[in-house]
């Protein structure tokens, strides 16, 4: 008696998803996975009818150029392209170019009409003024251009780039260079130049905070400054 009986061996059998031949003992088959204990049932074969008829024109998601593809919705969304014959007004007298389609456009156009439907156009805005009202009566109408207030006298033909202010202190506490001050985005601010006497100023509704020298100190309209024992309000 033979040891190997070849009439027991059972022969491939065809795969019923894809045809190849899988072998008795495989549970699965190597070419597409389908299972051999469960295969699924081979599906119907589709009716003429039912077969999708591709179209040979080509669509813009299959161009082959692609910053046309990648841009292709950007353009869309943005509305850059040509209007429509049916989306142009009545009487303008402009035809529609149906040979020539809506050209690609560059990232840089793109850009461009994006800053350009973006960024609206400013207003002309008046420029910043403050009004320094110190307590003895006097007052300086200050803008952007920065200054010194002190008792130091005014030169004989101004600095380009600042402005000085003088005070008549008859108390000698304030500095030939005392206070320094400016404006940052429309917001008036004042810094101390290290002075003997000092700065103390005081917001409405708060407690009034001695200033560090060198330090900036952003203050609101109705501010009230003071310097040694000379103050002024800003309005």
């Amino acid at each position: 008696m033979s040891l190997f009986d070849a009439t027991a061996v059972t022969p491939p059998l065809p795969c019923s998803r894809c045809g190849e031949r899988v072998a008795a003992t495989s549970l699965f088959c190597p070419a597409c996975g389908q299972s051999m204990t469960r295969p699924l049932p081979t599906p119907a074969p589709l009716e003429p009818e039912q077969i999708p008829v591709h179209s040979e024109e080509p669509s813009e998601s299959a161009s082959t150029d692609p910053l046309q593809r990648a841009t292709g919705w950007l353009r869309r969304s943005l509305n850059l392209g040509r209007k429509p014959e049916g989306e142009r007004p009545e009487g303008s007298g402009v035809v529609a170019d149906l040979d020539h389609p809506t050209e690609a456009m560059s990232l840089f156009d793109i850009e461009e009409a994006e800053r350009a439907g973006s960024n609206p156009p400013r207003k002309a805005t008046s420029p910043v003024r403050f009004l320094l009202k110190f307590a003895s009566g006097l007052t300086f109408t200050v803008g952007e251009t920065p200054g010194i207030i002190g008792v130091k006298p005014l030169p004989e033909e101004p600095e380009e780039g600042r402005q000085r202010l003088f005070l008549d202190d008859e108390t000698d506490t304030v500095a030939p260079e005392h206070l320094e001050f400016g404006v940052k985005r429309g917001v008036f601010w004042v810094k101390d130049l290290k002075t003997v006497a000092g700065t103390v100023v005081e917001e409405p509704g708060s407690p009034a905070l001695q200033c560090i020298p060198y330090d900036v100190y952003p203050l609101v309209r109705g501010s009230q400054v003071r310097m040694g024992n000379v103050a002024f309000t800003l309005h």
